[in-house]
């Protein structure tokens, strides 16, 4: 029987832990300060800069159990993965983070779950890695940080055979994504917000 190779990762790509919670919150904050899904859910410029943080704390918290979130060495750019058959937020989910939740939306927290729920509603059943969030401080966008970061978790995906799926937020990441292998499979339309597209990477064969 021949033996499976292992993964070609970035050993300077490491996992996030809780110790990190703070600072790759703020990062993923800065990243999403203009993304169009955000700042549907939280117009106002000041209340996004207060409350962006809390938001990928939560998102954060609920994926660290798994052990696919991933950071660069100085937090320039993350990502939050979600394994097979792991990606939806269960009612215990909601419950556990519902005070959160509550705290950071409002009374416009129903709306915003009935935002999730359209979004989870296209979501694929077929198993794959989910590519929930990935993000670079604008700062220092453009020096490679995020294809590393990418990188090192798909070619784990690659290793298990596994497909990818993700949802991009801005058509002009569409053509970054493709060429990681990623492909558009639809679109997502929020009512009076943005759309959405979501996109199907299959794994490629491990040389």
């Amino acid at each position: 029987m021949s033996a499976v190779a292992a993964p070609v990762t970035d050993a300077l790509i490491r996992r996030t832990e809780m110790r990190d919670l703070e600072q790759v919150s703020a990062t993923l904050a800065r990243a999403f300060f203009d993304d169009p899904v955000m700042m549907f859910m939280i117009p106002d410029e000041k209340a996004r800069i207060a409350k962006l943080p809390r938001i990928f704390k939560v998102l954060l918290k609920l994926a660290l159990p798994h052990g696919l979130c991933h950071v660069t060495p100085g937090y320039e750019s993350a990502t939050i993965w979600k394994p097979p058959g792991k990606w939806h937020l269960s009612l215990w989910d909601y419950a556990v983070n519902g005070p959160e939740l509550l705290g950071i939306f409002g009374t416009n927290v129903f709306s915003i779950l009935g935002t999730m729920d359209r979004i989870e509603r296209v979501h694929p059943k077929t198993q794959h890695y989910y590519l929930q969030v990935i993000g670079t401080d604008p700062a220092k966008q453009g020096k490679g940080f995020a294809s590393r970061i990418m990188r090192h978790q798909l070619a784990v995906s690659d290793a298990a055979g596994m497909p990818c799926y993700l949802e991009s937020s801005k058509d002009t990441n569409l053509p970054i994504y493709r060429s990681f292998g990623f492909e558009v499979t639809g679109e997502i339309k929020i009512p009076d917000g943005p759309t959405l597209w979501p996109m199907w990477r299959d794994a490629r064969p491990v040389s």
